[in-house]
């Protein structure tokens, strides 16, 4: 019998996987909260749950976390581990530390199915989604490693790491379920970002229930540019992407959209790009749109260049004369590997 990790099983999920294997909805109730969000590490430390209880459950269940393989930290203190799984399959994960909010930055799936050519993720084959308590256990262990330093908490979680989150949408669903729950970890759903390289699908509609924040891998303004640089754009074109934004934003009340804008030199980092992109989301609403300007952070193997400083004020300059809000996006990470666009878990060799 395959023992079941239970670690991102919201309490629907983990009442029902419980009554189907024997225990009680009373059981169920009491050992809830020892996993969130006391996160204790063993049933035997559930000291309401009765003992002959306590001594069934790990013949069912498993509460067991990723094994840290490795943990660099940047020179900007930006902390990246890579978590390999009981399948030993690996992701990567990140804290981001700033002065108002620590920042962590979750992985979805193990590689990426989406292959936007300017990322390194995108050139390692995909494998397959992560389990919830997969992903739950990335957000877990950076609450514990906060805990252990006795740092100041958690504030923020991005899902921008490998992979595509809405195409494990409900996994993802499960994880929002519990981090949003009041009993659990009461994030704010603004303190919640979900990116998306542009998949229009159900799960965004579905997505917009928990009105956490959304960010859209745009980086092009025109069809023919966006499919060069992301195959996904072959599927679903941008104005397919931005009337699901537009429906996204109605449903979910969000304050905004952001636009994620990588600038690659001589490719999409022109005068004439910067215009076009805000006649684009001009049309889309201006207010209502928030562009992260990212400037490229590079890989072994790549041949795309970043934007000069110079061409991306530039860009951020004529955004803002045309009444989009715009913000240059400060790169977090670069030297250890952890910055946007650069996270891998196939490839070890480029730890050292």
């Amino acid at each position: 019998m395959q023992i079941k990790s239970i670690l991102g099983l919201p309490f629907e999920t983990l009442k029902e996987e419980f009554i189907r294997n024997g225990f009680s909805l009373l059981d169920a109730k009491r050992v809830f909260p020892w996993i969130h969000p006391k996160l204790v590490k063993t049933f035997e430390e559930m000291s309401d749950v009765p003992k002959r209880v306590r001594e069934k459950l790990p013949d069912f269940f498993s509460l067991e976390r990723p094994i840290c393989k490795i943990l660099q930290e940047s020179s900007d203190g930006t902390i990246k581990t890579l978590l390999e799984f009981k399948d030993n399959n690996c992701i990567e994960t990140v804290f981001i530390p700033d002065e108002k909010r620590n920042t962590i930055c979750v992985s979805s799936q193990v590689g990426c199915p989406i292959g936007c050519r300017f990322c390194n993720t995108g050139t390692q084959q995909f494998c397959r989604n992560l389990t919830s308590s997969e992903i739950m256990a990335q957000i877990i262990f950076w609450i514990e490693w906060q805990k252990k330093l006795n740092a100041d908490p958690i504030t923020n979680i991005v899902f921008m790491g490998m992979g595509e989150p809405l195409l494990n949408s409900q996994n993802l669903f499960a994880v929002l379920e519990i981090l949003l729950n009041k009993k659990t970890y009461n994030f704010s759903r603004n303190k919640i970002t979900v990116s998306t390289s542009g998949i229009v699908n159900d799960a965004i509609v579905e997505l917009a229930k928990f009105g956490v924040k959304l960010a859209v891998s745009l980086h092009a303004s025109n069809d023919k540019k966006r499919s060069e640089l992301m195959p996904i754009n072959n599927k679903y074109k941008i104005s397919e992407v931005l009337s699901a934004v537009q429906n996204y934003h109605k449903l979910s009340n969000t304050s905004h959209i952001t636009f994620e804008y990588l600038l690659l030199d001589g490719i999409n980092d022109s005068e004439d790009d910067a215009i076009e992109l805000s006649k684009l989301l001009r049309k889309f609403g201006g207010a209502r749109a928030r562009v992260n300007l990212i400037m490229f952070n590079s890989w072994n193997g790549s041949k795309f260049r970043g934007a000069s400083d110079e061409k991306a004020n530039y860009f951020s300059k004529i955004l803002l004369s045309r009444g989009i809000r715009t913000i240059i996006r400060k790169s977090r990470g670069r030297d250890i590997f952890a910055a946007c666009g650069q996270l891998k878990s196939e490839d070890k060799m480029i730890y050292g």
